[in-house]
C-alpha cells in the first residue's frame, strides 16, 4: 500500500477506479456538491487530478469521443499501476488491455449514467449507492448446474424515509442487434429463477436499459413486446432525461415514460 492521499485526491482516485475511465467533466459533477460554486469546482478538480498525475496515480488521455460529448476534444483520465496499487494493496501491474480504448465511448456512457443518478438523487434529497463493475456482477448457477455470470453496467441502491428502489442498468450506445438485447434480457430472467437476489435483499430489481435516443427507445420496446413469455414488467427502456422520474417515482410501466 502506498502512503496515504488527501481525501479528496482519494476520492477521486476511487471514483475513477469505479469505472476505469472518467473525464474531467465527470469527476467535476461527482464532486461539485463539496465546494462553493462550480468555477472552483472545476478548478480545484483539475489541481488535485494534475497533482495524482503528476504523482503517476492517475494518467491522461487526451482524445476525441463521440456521443454524448458531440466529438469534442476531453481530457480522459485513467488508472497507473500506482493508482491501482494505491486501491487495492494488490502488487500485480496494471496491463495493457486496461488501457485499451476499444470501448472507451461505453465506459464513457457508463460513467454519465453513474454522474447522472448522482445528480438526481441530489437534488431529491434521497440517498444512492452504486455498485460499479465487477462488484455488481452476479455469479450463479445456470438451468443446466453450470456457472454463469450476469454482468450488469451497474447497480443502483435508491434510498429514502419511505422506500428503498433496488435497479440493475444496462447502459446501451445503439451499436448492438435488439436480438442481443433481448438474449440479455433472458439472461436476467434466469438469475431473478434463481431467487439469490430477493432471499437476500427481499426483492428483484428493476432492470434498466439506458438508451441514447427515443428512436432506439421505441425499437427496443417494440424488440421486447414481441418476444414470447419475457416478463416485460421486469424491464425498462429510458433515456438519460428520464432517470429524474424513475428515481422519485420508482418504476413504472414503460408507456409511462413515452412522451406521446
Amino acid at each position: 500500500m502506498t502512503a496515504s492521499l488527501p481525501p479528496t485526491q482519494d476520492h477521486l482516485l476511487r471514483l475513477i477506479g469505479d469505472h476505469r475511465f472518467a473525464s474531467t467533466h465527470h469527476l467535476t459533477r461527482l464532486t461539485l456538491h463539496t465546494y462553493a460554486n462550480r468555477r472552483s469546482a472545476i478548478r480545484q478538480t483539475l489541481r488535485h487530478l494534475r497533482t495524482l498525475k503528476q504523482h503517476h496515480f492517475v494518467t491522461c488521455l487526451e482524445r476525441r469521443v463521440g456521443g454524448w460529448q458531440g466529438g469534442s476534444q476531453i481530457a480522459v483520465w485513467t488508472l497507473t499501476t500506482k493508482g491501482h496499487r494505491h486501491l487495492t494493496g494488490e502488487r500485480a501491474r496494471v496491463r495493457p488491455h486496461h488501457y485499451s480504448t476499444t470501448f472507451l465511448e461505453h465506459y464513457l456512457a457508463v460513467t454519465e449514467a453513474r454522474v447522472v443518478l448522482h445528480e438526481t438523487v441530489t437534488q431529491l434529497g434521497v440517498t444512492l449507492e452504486v455498485q460499479p463493475e465487477p462488484a455488481c456482477w452476479r455469479r450463479h448457477l445456470d438451468q443446466y448446474g453450470q456457472p454463469v455470470t450476469l454482468k450488469p453496467d451497474l447497480m443502483a441502491t435508491v434510498t429514502s424515509d419511505l422506500y428503498v428502489d433496488r435497479y440493475f442498468f444496462e447502459v446501451d450506445r445503439a451499436t448492438e442487434n435488439p436480438a442481443r438485447v433481448i438474449r440479455k434480457c433472458w439472461q436476467y430472467v434466469q438469475y431473478q429463477r434463481v431467487g439469490a437476489e430477493q432471499q437476500h435483499y427481499g426483492v428483484y430489481p428493476a432492470v434498466v436499459w439506458l438508451v441514447p435516443h427515443e428512436t432506439r427507445r421505441h425499437q427496443l420496446l417494440k424488440a421486447l413486446a414481441n418476444e414470447p413469455g419475457l416478463p416485460h414488467r421486469l424491464f425498462l427502456v429510458l433515456t438519460l432525461p428520464e432517470l429524474t422520474a424513475l428515481m422519485r417515482d420508482g418504476p413504472q410501466p414503460n408507456n409511462a415514460y413515452l412522451h406521446e
